[in-house]
This record gives C-alpha cells, sequence and structure tokens, in this order.
C-alpha cells in the first residue's frame, strides 16, 4: 500500500501466478465522428477502384463492377452487427475483444492473430504497389525486384514515422486523403463520362456479350466477386479497432462506420461506372496488365480516355491516398498488436505495451509491424497482388466469421445483453445472413483459380499462407495458455479489466489530487481500491 496526499493505494495487482500486473490504461482520446470516419475512409480508397475495375472487367466483362455493389451490402449487413456490439464493448481491438468476450480469451486470442495477420498482408500488398506507381512515375515502367523492394522499404519506414509523430499529424493526412479521393473521384469519373463510349444498358453483359444469364453469375462473375471481396470495402471497421481512442465511442463507432462505407461506396460505384463506361475494350485490358499490373491499368484506361497528360496526375494522387492506407492500416495492426501485448498473450509484452510518454502512442508496435510487412515483402517477391489480397481477404473474412459465430452463441445462450445500441429482435437474422454471406465470399476467394492465383499447386497459395497463419497462432496460444493460462490477463476468461477499460477517461474528478478531470482525459482507474486516478498522480503511485 501506497499513501498519496489523504488516499491510500494499493500497489498494482497481481496475477495468480504471482506476477505484478501493470496498470491498465487507455489510448488518449484523439479522434472525433469525423476522424473515426476518415480512418475507415482512407483504407476503403474510393481511388482504388480506377485499377480494381479494369481487373474485373478482363475476368467478367462490363458487369463485373456488380460484384463491388454486392460487398456493399454485405458490408453494411456486418455494420449492423458490429455497431451492436461496440456499443456494449467499445474496446480496443473490435473483434479480437469481441471474440473474447463471447468465445472465451483463447478464441480471442485467434482471432486477433487474424486480424493482425490480414492487415500486414495487406500493408505488404499496398507498400508494393504504391512503390510500384512510384517508379512508374519516374519511367520505370518495368522496376527489378530490388527497385521494388527498396522503394516499398521507403514507404513502410516513412508510414512508421508518421504514426509516430502522433495523432494529430496523422489527422491532417487523412483530411488531404479524404480530400483527394473525393475530389479525385469526382472530377475523373466525369471526365470518364464524357468520353463514354457505350449507353449504361452495356454495364449488364456478359465477357463475350450478350444479357446477363445464371451461367455468367456462376462463371466469370465469382471471379470477379473474389477480386472484390479481396480488395473492395476494406477498412470499414476501423473505428472499431481504435474504440478506446474515439470520444464517445458507443455512439460514434457505429456511425463512423455506416458514413465512411455509404460515402465511400458511393464514390466506389460512381467510379466504377464511369470506368466501364469509358474504357476501350475488355481485351485489351487484359493484355496491358504485365509486369506492372497498377500501372498498366492506369495507362490503359486513363491515357486512353483522358490522355498521357491525366493519367500521371492521377497515379501521383492515388500514391498519396495509397500511402495514407497503408498508414491506417499499420495504425489498425499495432493496436491489435498492442492489446494483445496488454492482455499479455504475446512474447515481450511488457515491452510491446509500452506507449511513447508524449503522445501515448504505441510506437514499439508500430515499429514490428512495419519490420514484419518489409521482411514479407523480401520473402514473397513472387507474390501477385492476387495471392497477398486473396490471403489476406481470407484472414480477413474468417476473423469476422469467428466474431458473427461468437455472438449467435451468446443469443442461443441467453447470455448477450444489448448495449446502448442494438438492431433489436433481428441482431439473430441479421447476425445469421452475415455469417452465411461472409462463409460464402471466403468460399469462393479460396477457390484455386489459375485465372487469379497460378496454375498447379500455385492456385493454392492464399490457402496455404492462411493454414500457415492458423498453425502460428495456435503455437501461439499454447506458449500464452501455458500452465492453465494463469500468466494471461484474461485468465478463466474473466476479462478483470474489461470494466475498468470502459471507465477509462470517463469520469469527473481524481481521488487523489481532487482536480477535475476534462472530458476525455487519460486516466487511471485502480481495481483494487476502485477509484479513479489522473495521470500525474498516477505516475507519482507507480513510481
Amino acid at each position: 500500500m501506497r499513501k498519496v496526499g489523504n488516499v491510500t493505494v494499493p500497489n498494482t495487482q497481481a496475477e495468480p501466478d504471482g506476477t505484478a500486473v501493470a496498470d491498465v490504461r487507455s489510448m488518449r482520446h484523439g479522434f472525433s465522428l469525423g476522424g473515426a470516419s476518415a480512418l475507415a475512409f482512407s483504407v476503403i480508397r474510393p481511388l482504388g477502384s480506377f485499377t480494381n475495375v479494369p481487373l474485373m472487367i478482363a475476368a467478367a466483362g462490363l458487369a463485373g463492377w456488380l460484384a463491388a455493389l454486392l460487398i456493399l451490402v454485405v458490408m453494411l449487413v456486418v455494420t449492423a452487427v458490429f455497431g451492436a456490439l461496440a456499443s456494449r464493448w467499445p474496446l480496443e481491438g473490435s473483434v479480437a475483444a469481441w471474440s473474447r468476450q463471447l468465445l472465451g480469451a483463447r478464441v480471442g486470442l485467434m482471432t486477433g492473430w487474424l486480424y493482425l495477420c490480414t492487415y500486414v498482408l495487406y500493408m505488404g500488398l499496398l507498400a508494393y504497389f504504391d512503390a510500384q506507381r512510384l517508379l512508374f512515375l519516374v519511367g520505370a515502367s518495368a522496376p527489378t525486384w530490388l527497385q521494388g523492394a527498396g522503394a516499398a522499404l521507403v514507404v513502410i519506414a516513412v508510414s512508421t514515422i508518421v504514426n509516430g509523430l502522433g495523432r494529430r499529424v496523422l489527422s491532417v493526412l487523412l483530411v488531404v486523403c479524404v480530400a483527394i479521393s473525393v475530389i479525385a473521384c469526382a472530377v475523373y469519373s466525369t471526365l470518364l463520362l464524357g468520353h463514354a463510349q457505350r449507353g449504361f444498358f452495356d454495364l449488364f453483359q456478359a465477357p463475350l456479350g450478350g444479357s446477363l444469364d445464371w451461367n455468367w453469375l456462376v462463371g466469370p462473375f465469382l471471379i470477379a466477386l473474389a477480386w472484390a471481396t479481396a480488395n473492395t470495402m476494406r477498412g470499414f471497421e476501423l473505428p472499431a479497432d481504435v474504440a478506446e481512442e474515439i470520444r464517445e465511442p458507443r455512439v460514434n463507432v457505429r456511425r463512423a462506420m455506416v458514413w465512411a462505407l455509404i460515402v465511400g461506396g458511393a464514390l466506389v460505384l460512381y467510379s466504377m461506372i464511369a470506368l466501364a463506361l469509358a474504357v476501350p475494350a475488355a481485351s485489351s485490358v487484359s493484355t496491358s496488365m504485365t509486369q506492372n499490373p497498377y500501372a498498366a491499368a492506369i495507362g490503359t484506361v486513363m491515357q486512353s480516355a483522358l490522355g498521357e497528360g491525366s493519367a500521371r496526375p492521377f497515379a501521383a494522387l492515388q500514391i498519396i491516398a495509397t500511402f495514407v492506407a497503408i498508414a491506417v492500416c499499420q495504425l489498425a495492426a499495432s493496436r491489435t498488436l498492442w492489446t494483445m501485448a496488454r492482455d499479455r498473450e504475446v512474447p515481450c509484452h511488457h515491452w510491446l505495451v509500452g506507449l511513447t510518454s508524449r503522445n501515448r502512442m504505441p510506437m514499439r508496435a508500430l515499429t514490428l509491424i512495419g519490420i514484419a510487412t518489409f521482411v514479407l515483402i523480401l520473402i514473397a517477391p513472387d507474390f501477385t497482388a492476387f495471392v497477398l489480397g486473396g490471403a489476406s481477404g481470407l484472414a480477413f473474412l474468417l476473423a469476422f466469421i469467428v466474431t458473427l459465430v461468437g455472438l449467435l452463441v451468446a443469443l442461443r445462450r441467453g447470455t448477450w445483453q444489448t448495449g446502448s445500441w442494438s438492431t433489436g429482435r433481428w441482431l439473430g437474422p441479421v447476425t445469421v445472413v452475415g455469417v452465411v454471406v461472409l462463409a460464402a465470399l471466403a468460399i469462393n476467394l479460396a477457390w484455386p483459380r489459375q485465372q487469379l492465383f497460378g496454375a498447379g499447386l500455385q492456385a493454392w497459395r492464399p490457402l496455404i499462407i492462411l493454414a500457415a497463419i492458423v498453425i502460428a497462432g495456435l503455437i501461439l496460444m499454447a506458449w500464452a495458455f501455458r500452465d492453465g493460462g494463469v500468466h494471461v490477463r484474461n485468465h478463466g476468461h474473466v476479462d478483470r479489466d474489461l470494466h475498468e477499460r470502459i471507465l477509462l477517461a470517463h469520469t469527473g474528478t481524481c481521488s487523489v489530487c481532487h482536480r477535475a478531470l476534462a472530458e476525455g482525459e487519460e486516466v487511471f482507474w485502480n481495481p483494487e481500491a476502485h477509484v479513479t486516478i489522473c495521470v500525474a498522480c498516477d505516475e507519482d503511485v507507480v513510481a
């Protein structure tokens, strides 16, 4: 026991194995509703539709854009469920934290591991091809692997630095990214509509002509749907992943996800339709996907429709938007790693859980995520965008499915308690629809297709990568829950810190200095004394 002022404060509590527990803190509230929406919007990347559409058209004809419309509807369904979960548990780590509460600490660890890996894979994809665009702008139309890897390292290093500078710097970049995406999508799409080579009803044609029919839907369209699943509308759930950093998270997390999907989805569909109307021909797009598919897609469509003078500035705008998406993905992955370290589920957790003194940022976790991404690029130089996108998408969908299944189990057992918002009696049916559709999308994405992943054994690479991720997760679980799991913070599936985490920064007075606390100010909740202590007093206690 230690006495500070007129209050006697116990020392930090100990786990069942006698190990002292470090104080549990929330990160500083740094994102408003607008900032949280911008986080999701930046990863949705409406500008990415200009590179996704040519690939979908090459596979499924002009109607390939319908795959993105289907994904948007699915994500809105998932958002309804996630909104209910976030209103009850506004915790950092989103699906990992929710799965931990619904299905136990071991399932929560595996879900967090899947979610962490999906963003490392996706960062590798974005960083490598952002580097390709940079080299394309300087005239290297077919860069070597060494050039691409070197440029990708620079991109990842700058992303790590930007994240470490604090939320204000990232917020400025988010504003720039949103402005670029909205203005560029609106301007370029409108210009492309002015160069339309066909009518609107041509957008419902099969690859070889003719009208939409069942054979077309179960054939080429599934390829377009697989690519859309891996790359379109990803990131809508990011506000939930940083819930403890958002003001009034029980309300704003849900609102941010919905707004990002609606605005981002509308821009994506507008861009896709404009591009499909202006693209010269599916065959010309297909044959141009050579050594630099992203640059070739820009060159084929933008140059043919608007000329070289429009194509290169557009590539520069895409570089900026993609870089911001990389930074936000790194932020998401680092938060998941940080929460796993806070729960003592990963090696070196005492080191990884550290925050910078000024900005309260998990710089160590951020740096480790950056290193892991660059190592991925070095060891997987032959992995195409399809393979990395496919493996990342599979891990992404699996993490979502586990969370939704956990909610169904809680509903079945009668243990679910509604938070501040819910879909009411429709929560169960909506969750069932979400599980079924996500499972179908995962099967379609994992299907070994030569057109996407390569011939022979190569067609199984996304599934092989997913299997490796799951095996590594099981090894991590065996380590974390050794000796019956007494080492982890959630021993016996009782998250002793859950109540305290939710109360963080939501109280009025410090129990030591009796100073009135500003709304959103970071505080420390002492679970034994049941008092709230401001950071300055807590540092005196812990010192």
